[in-house]
C-alpha cells in the first residue's frame, strides 16, 4: 500500500478515498458545514472561483453550496467526510469539535508523559532566547585559550547562564570553556592553541551596544587569518 496524499491511498493501481471527518486534508467553509479540497485555496461561495464570468467554469468542489447540494454518494445523501475525502459534507464529529475544541483533549495522553510544554514553556522560551543572545553577542573561537585573567569560575551550569552573567558585567571580556567548567574572562591577553578549551569573545554589551575591546580582538584575529591565507596561496 502506498500513500499518495493525506486523503488518498493507491492499492493495486486503484485510488481509494479515505475518510476525513475533521477536514484535515481540506479547507472548511466559514459555517463548518462543507469541506473543500485544499488546492481550492478557500471554501467560499463568494470567491472568484465560485463566481466566474463564465458560470460553466465554476469549480463546484470549491463552493460550499455546491458541495452541500451535489456530489451525492450511492445512498443518495450528500457525501459525508466521515466516509470520504473532500469535497464532502462535514458530520457531527467536526461540528462537536468546532463547538468545543477541548472535546478532542485527552488528559490521559498528556498526564502520562514525563515532560510537557505546559510545565516548562516559560523555561524553554527563556533558554531559547539565551541561546540566540549567545550566538549574537559572542564570537566563538574553538580550540583556543586566552591567558588573560579570570573572574568567577565553575559557578555556571551552562553557557547561557555564563553568557547572561558576562553580558551584565562591564568588565567581562568573554567566557572560556574547558569541559564542563565555565569561567568568565576579565581580560583576554594572548591567544594559544588548546584543543581542550573554547573561548567566547563578547562583542556586544547588555544593552546590545558594540563592546569595543571584544570587537577589536575579533577584528585582529580575522585580519591575521586573512594574512595567513594570503601567504599560503603564494
Amino acid at each position: 500500500m502506498r500513500a499518495v496524499s493525506a486523503s488518498l491511498v493507491c492499492v493495486s493501481g486503484i485510488v481509494l478515498s479515505l475518510p476525513d471527518p475533521l477536514c484535515k486534508s481540506g479547507i472548511a467553509d466559514i459555517k463548518g458545514e462543507a469541506c473543500c479540497p485544499k488546492d481550492c485555496g478557500s471554501c467560499d461561495d463568494e470567491s472568484t472561483v465560485c463566481n466566474p464570468a463564465d458560470k460553466s467554469n465554476a469549480r463546484l468542489a470549491c463552493c460550499p453550496s455546491a458541495v452541500m447540494g451535489q456530489g451525492r454518494d450511492d445512498t443518495g445523501k450528500n457525501r459525508l467526510c466521515d466516509v470520504g475525502a473532500p469535497p464532502c459534507r462535514l458530520g457531527e464529529d467536526y461540528q462537536a469539535a468546532r463547538r468545543d475544541p477541548m472535546a478532542l483533549y485527552d488528559p490521559a495522553s498528556v498526564d502520562n508523559v514525563e515532560r510537557h510544554a505546559r510545565d516548562d514553556c516559560n523555561v524553554a522560551v527563556e533558554a531559547e532566547l539565551g541561546r540566540h543572545k549567545l550566538a549574537s553577542y559572542f564570537v566563538k573561537r574553538g580550540e583556543t585559550r586566552y591567558d588573560g585573567g579570570e573572574g568567577s569560575c565553575g559557578v555556571y551550569t551552562n553557557l547561557v547562564d555564563a553568557a547572561n552573567a558576562c553580558r551584565a558585567d562591564k568588565d567581562c571580556f568573554g567566557i572560556q570553556k574547558a569541559g564542563d567548567q565555565l569561567c568568565l574572562k576579565i581580560a583576554l591577553g594572548s591567544a594559544h592553541e588548546d584543543a581542550t578549551k573554547t573561548t567566547y569573545i563578547k562583542i556586544k554589551d547588555r544593552k546590545g551596544d558594540d563592546f569595543a575591546p571584544g570587537i577589536n580582538v575579533v577584528s585582529s584575529v580575522m585580519q591575521l587569518q586573512k594574512c595567513l591565507k594570503h601567504v599560503q596561496q603564494q
